[in-house]
């Protein structure tokens, strides 16, 4: 209901007309009313709180929708389909491109600056008026809370108490292929194909044999080696795991009878069930032992041997040895490393075994216990459990890797033995982190400590150990908050979260300082105000600050969520929510306990005991009695902000006020940009997923090894996928020469049933359908390949080679197996795999991907390595578009908005090049490490450019004040990360070792970035501002508040109307 009658009798008198007749010449102002309901529900909240309360959200609800709109529009510019925002957003790698995304990402930087540009022009327009806003509406916010302690701060508590219910609703995903696969890679659909066409999968067990003292050097082609290797082999094949003890612990999720039940050994036998891979009938394995037929007979004496072994390497490959009567599956490069020959080429010599089990590999949601814990898991039980007792057996371990309690056998004999296990990566990289989580509960330990020690002062009364404990409340409440909320909504939670209370802790730390120090200052100056003005004047100073920092965070992450690594976009969303709340936390928790604290340091009663009063009144805030909390300390006499204080009006007035102060940073500074440049430039994107094993494992000594000895890489297979052989039988032909000429191919790996039944591509073939495939069934039914087509008629995959079926209806699927030679980085395996998928498609002509195409379980992990770069350069220029446009608003001041956002970017930029000075290149792990950082190094730099924005004065004047009066802060937050994360300098996990580097870098980097260079280049070009009338040393009655306002126009009656 809207009346346009003036509310002129609002107005102060000081500032009503003399007679309504002087305004008449103005357009009358319509005023609503709510709805008698509305106003019923909303009439307990205070009118300068609802209006508070309104200003913020519309600002927040206006930024981020301004802050969508650059991924929003790129998305109509790329293309209108759904399939073109799937590849703009998850890039060229989705088709076997490994360059970088460059139209794109260009097009999103363009988006942003002119989306920057113009807020930041708009802002600056209005500036005044923004700065008041945000400011009133943080006082008012404050002045409630300050009003309301304790009801505000038992709510709020119980309203994020309440939220973080949904915890126990979470599900966690853990399977990698879902988490670093990027969103729409064909991959994924290479997975599902194979996972239901192909349900049973082989894996491959590696072991190497070694002399047992020494680098490899000897000669282990000698009877005695062979026996020991026999000796272990027999052990081997003797391990039997219970497979019944699987299906009753699982009996809970479904009956894995028919799948796990009874006993299990590799090659089977009697009442056992075999695990081997089958080549025809016999179980898959290579190994040396092979060409004496697993027995010891065959061994003999070193004649004996070295003839057997020339014998074997003579002959062809899959025919049976003359003279050996033995079928020949592999050569004597796959089983022996280091071969020496004499001049007429044959083995004299061989200082490595190589060792290669086929399991096949049935994965399963079960229970697996371990070390007397006992959780849900993706695996295959049966593979797990042997893997466990072959670890034992052959002296790689000298603990049980299921039962710790129990010691291994040690069966390794003459030999040393190393590998690389199908349970290795969890075994080895669990291990890893284990060791590295009590590095990081130390880490957290420092940081609380800190808090604990530097929040207050050295003061029975005013040293805030009870706030600091009150900020670490709000910090848990923030990311369980987070975490409840994304259990309620369905959000998934990965690995990656267990950064984001590291990435919380350190920012609730930054604003609890911020805001302790202001309300400081206020307690110092004001000591007439009551309890809810010094409240209202902490958050009006201290509530805008942490403002930019922490909505610039949250937009940065929220908008990286769009990312199209799975992993990743969550990461971003918690990590988004958690910012978000922490910032709330700090405006209805801290706040209000702030206010309890102010009272209670009012009325002279201890810290930690406030039932009792000190004895010693008046305890000022600016002079602390060198006590802290209740115990007396006299060597804590001085303030450390007090000394902070004086140590930045030292540096300052050196850096700020002296020439050679000013030119020594900048040519320092630009020193660092230049390396830092020059670094960016050369940075590669890699990943590997061997990184993860920790230094010292045996899987990396098998992998150093491998690469010198055997270079044997992933192994692979090639599916055809409802792909008419007979009509392609030229193709398949050209499918085989190109796999025997591919140097990235092991030719003496192919498994090529094609090759097999068509050896010679010149024979006359079967001219009709129904010939050529009952010839072929013919061939596959007596054939160690059966097991590699699958027939059209389900009846023809039966076991029975007698069973009555139909082969005339054709094969459905077939599969061809390899292995790739050992590739070096992880880019060269991205393009490998591109090629093989490229050339194939060619071959066939057939471009949908999906009739033919290679695939390995491996290949999921490699397809990061074809969008990474242009991913983290998109989330980086969307990020830093959103810090910038936050800036723009809440800085309104187009020249330091301009120099904040600098320096931001150039220091995640000089980050990215001294990270690959320190070795480290672009993967998934850096990418959100580099994300976090960007939000660190807004926290350095904003603080300082607010506080510049509202410092009256000449520019160098302006920037020594920002420099004493936030630098301490700034500090406190700098040096509590660099005291956690020098703790994370020994760590062995990759994950770590990374957190540590790129982490430290932030800190020394963007830290005195913020402290030392920006200071010095605001007093430069940041530009004199005369002393306002809204300072904030002024009291703040209404008619301040009105004063504060400036003039009165038509344009802001009703704006002065509301305030007063």
């Amino acid at each position: 209901r809207c009346s346009t009658e003036p509310k002129l009798d609002r107005l102060p008198d000081v500032l009503r007309p003399p007679s309504h007749h002087s305004l008449a010449g103005l357009p009358a102002r319509p005023t609503c009313k709510m709805s008698s309901a509305r106003a019923t529900s909303m009439a307990w909240l205070p009118r300068d709180l609802r209006l508070g309360l309104g200003r913020l959200g519309s600002l927040f609800l206006g930024i981020l929708g301004l802050a969508a709109m650059p991924s929003t529009m790129a998305r109509s510019m790329a293309n209108e389909s759904e399939s073109a925002y799937d590849h703009f957003w998850s890039g060229p790698g989705a088709v076997g491109s490994s360059s970088f995304d460059t139209a794109n990402v260009l097009i999103t930087t363009a988006l942003v600056i002119v989306l920057a540009t113009t807020l930041g022009a708009l802002s600056s327009w209005k500036h005044r008026a923004v700065e008041h806003a945000i400011e009133r509406s943080f006082e008012a916010v404050g002045r409630f809370v300050g009003s309301r302690p304790i009801p505000v701060a038992t709510i709020s508590f119980l309203v994020f108490l309440a939220l973080s219910s949904g915890m126990p609703l979470q599900t966690s995903e853990a399977d990698p292929a879902k988490l670093w696969v990027p969103k729409g890679a064909i991959a994924l659909d290479h997975q599902l194909y194979t996972a239901e066409t192909w349900p049973s999968s082989s894996q491959g067990t590696f072991i190497v044999a070694m002399p047992k003292d020494g680098e490899p050097g000897p000669n282990l082609l000698t009877p005695a080696k062979l026996a020991s290797m026999l000796a272990l082999h027999n052990r081997l094949m003797a391990i039997e795991v219970d497979g019944d003890e699987v299906v009753q612990n699982s009996k809970d999720i479904a009956n894995y009878t028919t799948d796990f039940g009874g006993k299990w050994t590799y090659s089977g036998g009697g009442l056992t069930r075999a695990k081997c891979s089958k080549w025809g009938t016999a179980c898959a394995m290579q190994s040396v032992l092979a060409i004496f037929g697993y027995d010891a007979v065959n061994i003999g004496d070193q004649a004996a041997v070295l003839e057997r072994i020339n014998v074997w390497d003579a002959a062809l490959r899959e025919t049976i040895v003359p003279g050996l009567n033995v079928y020949k599956s592999f050569e004597v490069e796959d089983v022996l490393g280091g071969i020496g020959r004499d001049a007429s080429g044959k083995v004299v010599s061989a200082q490595l075994f190589m060792w290669t089990f086929f399991l096949t590999r049935d994965e399963q949601e079960v229970v697996v216990t371990s070390n007397g814990r006992s959780e849900r898991a993706q695996t295959d039980p049966i593979n797990d459990l042997w893997e466990a007792e072959a670890l034992c057996l052959v002296g790689i371990t000298d603990k049980h890797p299921v039962d710790s309690s129990r010691a291994c056998e040690d069966s390794s004999g003459l030999l040393r033995y190393s590998g690389l296990f199908g349970r290795s990566f969890g075994d080895e990289f669990g291990a890893a982190v284990k060791n590295d989580v009590s590095l990081i509960g130390m880490a957290y330990a420092l940081i609380v400590v800190y808090l604990l020690a530097c929040l207050g002062k050295q003061d029975v009364v005013h040293s805030m150990f009870a706030m600091s404990v009150a900020v670490l409340v709000g910090v848990g409440l923030a990311f369980t908050g987070a975490s409840g909320f994304g259990g309620y909504v369905g959000i998934k939670t990965n690995p990656l979260n267990n950064n984001i209370p590291f990435l919380i802790l350190g920012l609730g730390v930054d604003d609890a300082f911020v805001l302790v120090a202001e309300l400081t200052r206020h307690m110092a100056e004001r000591k007439d105000a009551t309890v809810p003005e010094l409240i209202a004047l902490t958050a009006r100073t201290g509530g805008s600050s942490i403002l930019i920092t922490s909505v610039t965070d949250a937009l940065a992450f929220l908008v990286g969520a769009s990312t199209a690594l799975p992993a990743l976009s969550g990461f971003c969303l918690y990590g988004g929510v958690a910012v978000l709340l922490c910032l709330i936390l700090q405006l209805v928790w801290v706040l209000p306990l702030l206010a309890l604290n102010v009272q209670r340091a009012r009325n002279n009663r201890y810290d930690c005991l406030c039932c009792f009063t000190s004895s010693v009144s008046p305890h000022e805030v600016e002079e602390p009695q060198g006590c802290c909390c209740c115990t007396c300390v006299p060597a804590c006499s001085k303030p450390t902000d007090s000394i902070m204080r004086k140590v930045m009006t030292k540096v300052g007035g050196i850096t700020i006020k002296t020439t050679p102060g000013k030119v020594g940073t900048l040519i320092f500074w630009a020193g660092i940009f230049g390396v830092g440049l020059a670094g960016a430039f050369q940075i590669k994107k890699d990943f590997k997923v061997e990184w993860f094993f920790p230094e010292g494992s045996y899987v990396q000594s098998f992998i150093d090894v491998n690469d010198e000895y055997f270079s044997t890489g992933t192994r692979f297979s090639i599916y055809t996928n409802e792909l008419d052989i007979f009509t392609n039988q030229d193709e398949m032909d050209t499918l085989t020469s190109y796999l025997k000429q591919k140097d990235f191919v092991r030719s003496s790996s192919v498994s090529n049933w094609w090759e097999s039944f068509r050896p010679d591509p010149a024979a006359a073939a079967a001219t009709t359908r129904e010939q050529f495939y009952q010839g072929l069934w013919e061939w596959a039914k007596s054939s160690q390949y059966k097991s590699s087509l699958l027939w059209a008629d389900a009846k023809c995959n039966s076991e029975d080679t007698e069973v009555s079926c139909d082969p005339a209806l054709g094969v459905s699927h077939t599969r061809i197996t390899a292995t790739l030679n050992r590739l070096g980085s992880g880019v060269e395996r991205f393009e490998t795999m591109s090629v093989m998928r490229a050339d194939m498609n060619d071959i066939f002509d057939e471009q949908s991907g999906m009739k033919i195409f290679p695939f390995a379980q491996d290949f999921l992990y490699w397809e990061e390595n074809g969008i990474i770069d242009t991913e983290l350069v998109r989330n980086l220029v969307i990020a830093g578009g959103i810090v910038f446009i936050i800036l723009c608003t809440l800085i309104p001041r187009p020249r330091i908005a301009v120099i904040v956002s600098l320096a931001i970017c150039t220091s995640v930029l000089e980050l990215v090049g001294f990270v690959h000075w320190w070795g480290v290149s672009i993967n998934g792990t850096t990418t959100i490490y580099l994300l976090i950082c960007l939000g660190l190094a807004v926290d350095y730099s904003a603080h300082i450019g607010h506080i510049f924005n509202l410092s009256p004065g000449v520019a160098p004047d302006r920037a020594l004040e920002a420099m004493t009066r936030i630098g301490p802060s700034v500090f406190h937050a700098l040096f509590s990360t660099i005291l956690a994360v020098l703790v994370l300098s020994s760590s062995r996990s990759y994950v770590f070792e990374v957190f540590f580097k790129v982490l430290c870098l932030v800190t020394l980097i963007a830290g005195f970035k913020g402290l030392w260079l920006l200071p010095v280049v605001l007093s430069l070009l940041g530009g004199n501002s005369p002393a306002e009338p809204s300072d904030v040393k002024k009291p703040t009655s209404d008619a301040n508040n009105v004063r504060d306002g400036g003039s009165i126009d038509n344009g802001t009656v009703m704006s002065v109307v509301q305030v007063a």
